[in-house]
């Protein structure tokens, strides 16, 4: 009896979920026996961000890109920026509605904002490829190797877009602000001035006991002291430009107290608006963006993509240690998330609501908008400009609608806070527990439209 289309695909998710778990857990296991804890995990986000991923980038786009196969594929790198847009868009919205904390916005986007392109669209696609028949659709083993060259093409420009905006967006986590998003901006601004008024170490409290203490001591010769609290208290209502209603003498003290109390700090120039650009997108200047367009370039040049992938080529030693490095990539980002979902989700930063917000910005509203894009671009365009492959179709629309990228745990390791690593867990968490309905789901779909 013939398996239903569905119940294979679900099948097919399944696997691709399970294998992120099996290796997900490794990582809990270390972090639950000492072996990997919060600093040593950011040593390895580090290292895998300078030297396993840049390998891993350089290696995949700079074997499968060509002048040839990026002027079959037009279409997927503006696929690429369009998905960029729509879950960036989608991600600003989520964080106003659900008012997300200052410290998590910019991760939250761009969870939204990028998917998985490497690791998961290439374990799907080549499980539906290699059933052969899938419904109506049958895919031959050119297909397999054609997918390689579609998503390379994809991840070309999403790679370079993720670390050119990702990082600015996880640095602005440590942005400092006396407003971040609970409203409370104002009554942390009051707060300082009172303290600047009334001392650290005396407060409104200490004014009003001195006070009191000179009311009980009026006549006796103790008025002193009495007068000292007045002044501390009428120094921080002044402050707050309120009239305490006090006595012409203790407006006076008070008066010569706030004069005898230090300057505050001039404030710092304000920098140039360019000089602040500069600085947001100081850390899109990476290895990462570096790799990919070295690997474009390589890929582009044919003698030397050869001589470095080709087994008799002269640097075929060097293109193949590079390539054994890259491996290591994808498993280690997963054993970090591992170690960092050790303890479960962590809402500290990022809410429930927040969490499943993203995934269903990822699983559920940018698989919709790629089927409407697919559907329009097949009929507006002259059937000459629209690629007939299947296959094509299927990486187009898969790209569209995984979870977010496991690279977005390496970057807010590496430019971001550890409570806005604890948030990217968490909506990776809930993504993934996800997957397997709403992927399938979307998968289905796909190969009844394709």
């Amino acid at each position: 009896m013939a398996v239903p289309v569905a119940l294979e695909i679900f099948w097919v998710a399944c696997k691709a979920v399970l294998k992120v778990l099996i290796i997900a857990s490794v990582g809990c296991w270390a972090r639950k026996n000492g072996l990997l804890n919060a600093a040593t995990a950011k040593t390895l986000s580090k290292i895998n961000g300078v030297v396993f991923l840049p390998c891993l980038l350089f290696t995949t786009l700079g074997k499968s890109v060509s002048a040839k196969s990026l002027r079959d594929v037009w279409l997927l790198p503006l696929a690429a920026a369009c998905n960029i847009a729509m879950g960036a868009l989608f991600g600003n919205i989520l964080i106003r509605a659900l008012r997300v904390p200052r410290a998590f916005k910019g991760p939250a986007i761009a969870a939204s904002a990028f998917g998985n392109s490497l690791a998961m669209p290439v374990v799907l696609i080549t499980a539906i490829v290699r059933t052969g028949r899938v419904g109506n659709v049958v895919f031959t083993p050119e297909d397999e190797a054609a997918a390689f060259v579609y998503v390379g093409a994809y991840m070309t420009t999403l790679t370079v877009l993720m670390w050119t905006i990702g990082p600015p967006w996880m640095a602005s986590s440590k942005t400092p602000s006396y407003d971040d998003g609970d409203g409370d901006g104002g009554g942390r601004e009051m707060m300082r001035a009172i303290e600047a008024g009334v001392g650290v170490g005396g407060g409104v409290s200490g004014g009003a006991a001195g006070s009191a203490e000179g009311a009980r001591a009026e006549g006796k010769g103790g008025g002193g002291g009495g007068g000292g609290g007045v002044v501390r208290s009428e120094s921080a209502v002044e402050l707050l430009g309120m009239d305490g209603g006090g006595s012409e003498d203790d407006d006076a003290v008070a008066v010569a107290s706030s004069l005898s109390a230090p300057a505050p700090p001039k404030p710092k120039p304000r920098a140039s608006r360019t000089s602040r650009a500069l600085a947001a997108l100081r850390p899109a200047a990476n290895a990462n963006v570096f790799a990919s367009l070295l690997g474009i370039a390589v890929g582009l040049v044919t003698p030397v993509r050869d001589t470095l992938f080709e087994t008799d080529g002269a640097l075929y030693v060097l293109g193949d240690a590079l390539n054994i490095m890259a491996g290591a990539a994808i498993p280690q980002v997963i054993v970090i998330l591992g170690a960092e979902l050790a303890d479960g989700p962590d809402h500290a930063t990022c809410s429930r609501d927040a969490a499943v917000g993203v995934g269903m910005i990822r699983l559920a509203a940018l698989p919709a908008i790629n089927v409407g894009l697919c559907l329009a671009l097949k009929a507006a365009l002259p059937p000459a400009a629209v690629p007939a492959s299947a296959v094509f179709w299927l990486v187009f629309l898969i790209e569209g609608g995984t979870p977010t990228a496991n690279n977005m745990m390496l970057q807010v390791q590496m430019f971001g806070t550890s409570d806005a690593a604890g948030g990217i867990a968490t909506c990776l968490f809930y993504q993934y527990a996800m997957a397997p309905v709403m992927l399938t789901a979307s998968i289905s779909l796909f190969l009844h439209l394709i």
